[in-house]
């Protein structure tokens, strides 16, 4: 400890006698360059503490929609932030709402255009001007209607409508084709293309589901081949294999959710089976029943007859009496009076009746076959109270699962045991080793947090240190060019100094051959002078040659 603290004293003193040492220059130079660093780390501080946090303004714009946005945040310098290609906008919470409110004042976002396209009227616009806005306006609100689907994002409608005709044999009728986008992860189903083809042909005039084509972004023809839910047995098939399935998924997630809140995450796995009764079905059941303090009578009917009756022997006898009759005389000889009475009496009895018509729903649950697999893993249930022993622990399961899916025994026209048809099990789950992710030294300095801090020092540090090595060139350079300047002084000293010869000014006039030539004539007039006689001996040979 002792050496340590020596060690931090004589580096203090160190620091102290080279700051003595320091010119004011020097000084100030160093004083800057600290004050400049502090200023720096506080303001890299200040900016990651405070960073500004940005909410979604819009999403998924169209890229016209974005452009106009962004115009408009420029105009009334809002600060943004883009992400998603542009198509998502970001604005601080402070503005958010008050942007779009403004944004809405002008309209924005558009989208596709519909109807509004007729509050604005042009001067000269002709039956054909308005028959292509009125297209590009119902064009415009079909794509809106199907955009508000939860599964679409974008979509886009092309109607090819035909020129009216007064013959009914050169009527065409008109198209549509639709193309649209849905969100990631998502894919519709048989029934909302369905459901798209129903809104779009009913939307124009004259216009049939089979006219109209669904293509989707990546192009898929999905408007062909849909089920027929009325003629094609396996398309029936199909839907009632779909409605199976999401009933099993929607239970299995009721089951799954229950379990994972009271055993844990991943401590249990659930898989549901169930059978659906898809028969077209209608049942009639007639009750009779007797109330013995009611009236048994419907109908009475008595009839009742009495009366005498004259019967008269009719003989032929010959004569006028009897064969004229204006001259008959009645004959009482042989006629007998009777007398009789009749009664009959009906009764109709009532008894009282039900008649109860039922139809059964197609896709009822058949409870019987309903079936439902647990698999509880051995380590989740330690710290949960759900029973001592293991009989107690599935029964406590069992009864969970069987609330969950609605299982109950002794429903009427129902053999449901929960012990048959929930299955529990308790099993130590496997769990797959993670391979383990060799980080390096590069990467574990990358992700600490003093890393931003150590580049901003060290940006900072590099560029005080080029600023340094720039001011010190300079200073050489300076020094350089003065100690040049104080030569050329010197020398021009030096040669006011020196004594002026006539050669020398005459030499200065004088051409760099002139030069050449004069030193050449010196040189011989020298050696002439010195050696005279090898200099005749010189001349001779070359008189001779010649």
């Amino acid at each position: 400890m002792e050496t340590f603290t020596n060690n931090v004293r004589q580096t203090g003193v160190r620091i102290r006698e080279a700051w003595t040492k320091l010119g004011l220059n020097q000084k100030v130079l160093f004083g800057a360059a600290a004050l400049l660093i502090i200023a720096a780390v506080v303001i890299l501080a200040l900016s990651v503490g405070q960073e500004t946090a940005y909410e979604v303004l819009y999403t998924e714009l169209d890229k016209k929609d974005a452009a106009q946005i962004i115009a408009k945040l420029d105009e009334d310098k809002i600060p943004y932030k883009l992400e998603n290609s542009g198509t998502t906008i970001l604005v601080s919470p402070v503005n958010k709402d008050k942007t779009r409110l403004q944004l809405a004042s002008e309209n924005l976002p558009r989208g596709e255009t519909g109807f509004e396209l007729f509050q604005e009227s042009q001067f000269g616009e002709t039956q054909t001007d308005k028959k292509v806005k009125y297209q590009m306006a119902l064009q415009g609100e079909l794509a809106r209607s199907i955009q508000s689907l939860d599964k679409v994002k974008a979509a886009k409608v092309n109607l090819a409508l035909a020129e009216e005709t007064l013959y009914s044999d050169d009527e065409v009728l008109p198209k549509a084709s639709v193309v649209v986008n849905t969100k990631e992860g998502e894919k519709l189903a048989p029934k909302e293309i369905q459901g798209i083809i129903n809104l779009v042909a009913n939307s124009v005039e004259k216009l049939t589901p089979e006219n109209v084509v669904i293509v989707d972004q990546g192009g898929n023809l999905i408007s062909e081949n849909l089920p027929d839910t009325q003629g094609d047995a396996t398309a029936i098939m199909k839907v009632q294999l779909e409605i199976k399935k999401q009933y099993e998924k929607e239970k299995q997630e009721a089951i799954q959710s229950m379990l994972d809140k009271s055993l844990g995450k991943e401590n249990s796995v659930v898989r549901v089976n169930v059978d659906l009764n898809f028969d077209d079905q209608e049942q009639k059941d007639e009750k009779y029943t007797h109330d013995d303090k009611g009236t048994f009578v419907r109908s009475e009917e008595i009839k009742k007859e009495s009366g005498t009756e004259t019967t008269t022997n009719n003989a032929a006898v010959p004569g006028t009496d009897t064969n004229i009759p204006q001259y008959q005389e009645v004959d009482t000889e042989g006629t007998g009076v009777s007398s009789y009475d009749k009664s009959s009496k009906i009764k109709n009895y009532e008894l009282n009746k039900t008649e109860t018509s039922t139809k059964m729903a197609q896709g009822d649950v058949k409870y019987d076959y309903l079936t439902v697999a647990v698999l509880v893993n051995n380590k989740g249930t330690e710290n949960a109270k759900i029973g001592e022993t293991e009989e107690a622990k599935v029964e406590k399961i069992r009864n969970i699962v069987a609330t969950a899916c609605g299982l109950r025994e002794n429903r009427d026209n129902e053999s449901v045991r929960l012990e048959d048809n929930i299955s529990v099990a308790f099993v130590d789950f496997i769990t797959e080793p993670v391979p383990a992710t060799t980080v390096g030294t590069m990467d574990k300095v990358m992700q600490s947090p003093l890393t931003p801090w150590i580049i901003a020092l060290l940006a900072i540090a590099i560029g005080l240190l080029v600023w340094l090595l720039m001011k010190r060139r300079q200073a050489m350079l300076d020094q350089q060019r003065a100690e040049e300047e104080a030569a050329r002084i010197a020398e021009y000293e030096s040669i006011v100094d020196e004594e002026i010869r006539v050669e020398d000014l005459i030499d200065a006039g004088l051409s760099t051959e002139e030069k050449e030539r004069r030193r050449i004539k010196e040189e011989i007039d020298r050696i002439i002078n010195d050696n005279p006689e090898i200099a005749a001996q010189a001349l001779r040979a070359w008189l001779s040659d010649e």
